[in-house]
């Protein structure tokens, strides 16, 4: 399938915000549940490290998992790996930071808003109505 096509049907699947910033690496689907995994582009090192010269990829923060709609009537999580970055021979960390949720609620903005104004869900509710639990 051309790339192009496949950039179109993730770009109109992911939220905007995400869709730049993150590139998709796998998609899972399993019985409950299907799963985007995305890494950060490389490209984004963090402001605060801008005047540095020696930066270094040091792998990965701690995955942020988030609910954003269904898709094939499951729940449609996004997996997200922000960089670590450091500068050469520091231990001392550096990553981007984004306002991908509302605080407190583990969805997309898109997602936690029309759940809550449209369905009456929250996130949660809205997860175990699908999976039936």
């Amino acid at each position: 399938m051309d790339k192009s096509i496949l950039d179109s049907i993730v770009s109109t699947i992911l939220p905007k915000e995400i869709y730049l910033y993150f590139e998709v690496v796998s998609i899972t689907e399993q019985a409950e549940e299907v799963e985007i995994k995305l890494e950060e582009y490389a490209e984004f090192v963090p402001p605060q490290m801008s005047s540095l010269t020696n930066i270094v990829l040091d792998g990965f923060c701690n995955p942020l998992s988030l609910l954003h709609f269904s898709l094939n009537g499951k729940p449609l999580y996004l997996k997200l790996f922000r960089r670590r970055w450091k500068e050469s021979g520091s231990d001392k960390h550096f990553s981007n930071q984004y306002n991908f949720h509302p605080q407190g609620v583990k969805a997309t903005h898109e997602c936690a808003s029309f759940l809550k104004d449209e369905v009456g869900y929250t996130a949660d509710e809205y997860v175990r109505h699908l999976i039936g639990s």
